[in-house]
């Protein structure tokens, strides 16, 4: 049975809870159910690769750093290790593409990886991009801004389009709306804190990300809110929203190491 977004946590309570499922250690997430994005259309974008696979998703914040989740463990100055920046098809190497490896990997110091909470990651890259209309950054929320319901937002990534490991190499995307943090909090069992972001689709079936590409940007409007965390034991599953790290409660942890690094 599907819970409708706006259904209100004492209702939720009253005919009872599904058992949750809270990932742990490194968790991926692909996009399932969406669609394949018009090439380099979202110029921010990240695929971090160790020896040459995608392992998760990032996006470009500033000429020569990437956010992503904490939890993609990303070691820095390992030659197995590269960020590709301004593709599409990550099969191949397009001439839009700009590769480089990792010179510093700053995790938040206080992730917490049993319960998957302040789970963002900054990565600095070995050289400065070239801005092009292929490579941009994406602007960061304002301090403390908070989403409200109902507000739509889009998730893009590359990997797994089913449940079942089925990989697709080209960016996709799906369409997401954020819904009320307490609603969240009770079909979650009391884990959502006001750091995360909660979203669902509304359409009918399995829509949202799955494994392979956390880190990737929850993207509403012009600006990232929210970084790619944790989700159910179906992808997809409206049961158990998607969840974000919500980027606006780590912003001034965002320009401390910006600027000290």
């Amino acid at each position: 049975m599907d819970y409708p977004i706006n259904l209100l946590p004492e209702a939720i309570a009253s005919i009872g809870l599904m058992r949750l499922w809270l990932p742990t250690g490194t968790l991926g997430s692909w996009i399932i159910g969406g669609k394949e994005a018009k090439p380099h259309s979202l110029p921010f974008m990240a695929s971090l690769q160790i020896n040459g696979a995608h392992i998760c998703g990032g996006f470009l914040v500033q000429r020569k750093w990437v956010m992503t989740a904490a939890h993609c463990t990303i070691p820095k100055r390992s030659s197995s290790v590269r960020i590709v920046l301004g593709a599409h098809s990550i099969a191949t190497r397009e001439a839009s593409q700009q590769i480089f490896s990792i010179q510093e990997s700053v995790a938040h110091p206080r992730y917490n990886a049993q319960r998957v909470k302040n789970d963002i990651r900054l990565l600095k890259l070995n050289g400065s991009v070239t801005f092009n209309r292929f490579v941009k950054r994406i602007l960061l929320p304002r301090p403390d801004a908070d989403l409200h319901p109902g507000r739509r937002c889009r998730v893009t990534g590359w990997g797994d389009i089913s449940n079942f490991g089925t990989i697709d190499t080209k960016l996709m995307e799906v369409n997401t709306t954020i819904i009320n943090r307490e609603t969240c909090n009770v079909l979650w069992a009391g884990k959502i804190s006001d750091s995360m972001i909660c979203a669902v689709n509304t359409k009918d079936g399995l829509r949202g990300f799955c494994s392979g590409d956390s880190g990737g940007p929850l993207i509403c409007g012009r600006r990232v809110h929210g970084i790619v965390s944790f989700n159910g034991r179906r992808c997809g599953d409206r049961r158990t929203p998607d969840v974000y790290t919500r980027i606006s409660k780590y912003i001034s942890w965002t320009r401390r190491v910006l600027q000290m690094l």
